[in-house]
């Protein structure tokens, strides 16, 4: 889970977390290796203490309300976005096997940028933080501000 990627080669790993069953979704995820190269034991050590002492209802409270969110907005339902935007995401993120960024135009009026950067999972940031920092910058520096 940490990893946010499919096992090498493993295609399916998205759709078997996703799959109905008698499991919950953390039984489901694949068992990583090992830690990525990304985060140190002790910075795992450090959330693993920080979430068990205050435990972890402000992280899943966003998803909890996501239908009240969309409900709260529904004025913005047809809107389109029409600031130049930017999608960056990893090839091995397994949500990207369900996200739809074909789709865009339908929701974005404005320029957009869709970067994938092979091989990162859905910790992109922490995993290819030069890259990202790279294609930020370079999205940023041409916006007509």
């Amino acid at each position: 889970m940490i990893g946010g990627l499919r096992p090498p080669g493993d295609q399916g790993a998205a759709l078997r977390m996703l799959a109905p069953g008698p499991e919950g979704f953390i039984d489901r995820l694949p068992e990583p290796d090992g830690l990525p190269d990304w985060i140190s034991q002790d910075e795992l050590d450090h959330y693993i203490s920080e979430f068990t002492r205050t435990g972890f209802t402000g992280g899943l409270n966003w998803y909890r309300n996501f239908d009240r969110n969309w409900e709260t907005t529904a004025e913005l339902a047809d809107v389109k976005i029409a600031v130049p935007s930017l999608f960056v995401a990893g090839t091995a993120d397994p949500v990207l096997s369900f996200t739809r960024t074909d789709r865009a135009s339908e929701v974005i009026a404005g320029p957009y940028r869709e970067v994938l950067i092979d091989g990162a999972g859905h910790w992109l940031q922490q995993q290819r933080p030069d890259e990202v920092n790279a294609i930020l910058l370079e999205f940023l520096e041409g916006v007509d501000w």
